[in-house]
């Protein structure tokens, strides 16, 4: 059965839950803070097959690859019959520019960054697919990537890699607005220099992270689980984030493939007041719980297609 994937929420929700019901104690009010959990799915109108071959095409030469044969490309066992040949040729050449792009990856992260990418030899020795190795090399890509971030801030590589990248996050934030400076104007040019120079390195460190977050709910098999041109398209743009993000570009304005349709979809609000006497014990499980409800509804509604009882889905086109 295939799985949708949904990206593991941070905690700040839940924590400004708990800060607003505090707030709201402290001046005597009784209005009870809830937060709606709202599922959101896009699906293209019409499968862009045409804007998602050239955007291929870019993106190879970006990467320095040519346009390639049928003879050039990966083969891929497991593919489901209902995949066309139009269809399975694009998911080989995404395959391909993949796995290229972390071989430059990789190479980059062993020469400058002196990060130890070798493959087990347990690993290199099993009968893996393409699929699983390219999974198997993105974690590896991704473990070394965060790793350079925080050798730089000091950190350990404590819990998920969201909590990975959540603990750098704050670190940069921390030594790019610094809140042991008390007037930044009143600094002589000399140690406004040097805080200038820790908050500009400070953000090429998070580049890293950044890096990271892009792929952080990506598996190898993704497409393959339920080929649709939905999930090639969504693939393909994560990839497009990333060499954008190479290039030193804005990775936020994406291309357009074509119209989508969107479905949302509302679930049943969850009471944070009524935890407040747990938050008052112990404020990190507090947190925690709430986020983890959260996720779990959320999940409910993206990969069941099945919200609570008094939950609406409302279509509209893009």
């Amino acid at each position: 059965m295939a799985v949708e994937i949904v990206s593991p929420i941070e905690p700040g929700i839940a924590q400004f839950g708990f800060w607003c019901v505090e707030d709201l104690h402290k001046t005597d009010r009784d209005q009870e803070v809830l937060i709606v959990p709202i599922g959101i799915r896009y699906y293209y109108v019409a499968p862009p097959w045409d804007a998602i071959a050239q955007l291929l095409t870019q993106l190879e030469a970006d990467c320095g690859l040519t346009v390639p044969t049928a003879a050039d490309l990966p083969e891929i066992t497991g593919v489901p019959s209902t995949v066309s040949p139009q269809q399975l040729l694009l998911y080989r050449r995404l395959l391909r520019l993949s796995e290229h792009l972390l071989t430059v990856m990789e190479d980059f992260y062993s020469k400058f960054y002196h990060q130890n990418l070798k493959i087990p030899v347990t690993e290199a020795e099993s009968p893996l697919s393409v699929n699983d190795v390219i999974a198997a090399r993105l974690q590896r890509l991704m473990n070394a990537a965060l790793s350079v971030a925080e050798q730089y801030f000091g950190l350990q590589p404590k819990g998920t890699v969201t909590d990975r990248c959540r603990r750098l996050e704050q670190a940069g934030w921390e030594w790019i607005y610094r809140e042991d400076l008390d007037n930044l104007a009143q600094l002589p040019p000399a140690a406004r220099g040097l805080a200038d120079r820790i908050a500009e390195e400070s953000a090429l460190r998070l580049w890293h992270m950044r890096l990271v977050e892009t792929f952080v709910s990506v598996t190898g098999r993704y497409i393959l689980e339920k080929p649709s041109v939905d999930r090639l398209a969504e693939t393909l743009l994560l990839v497009w984030d990333t060499v954008t993000r190479l290039k030193g570009k804005d990775p936020t304005k994406r291309p357009r493939l074509g119209p989508q349709r969107v479905e949302i979809t509302i679930a049943q609000p969850i009471s944070v007041t009524a935890r407040r006497a747990a938050h008052q014990t112990n404020r990190r499980q507090a947190v925690a719980e709430l986020t983890q409800d959260l996720q779990t509804a959320l999940e409910k509604m993206v990969l069941d297609g099945s919200p609570s009882a008094s939950a609406r889905s409302v279509p509209s086109e893009l």
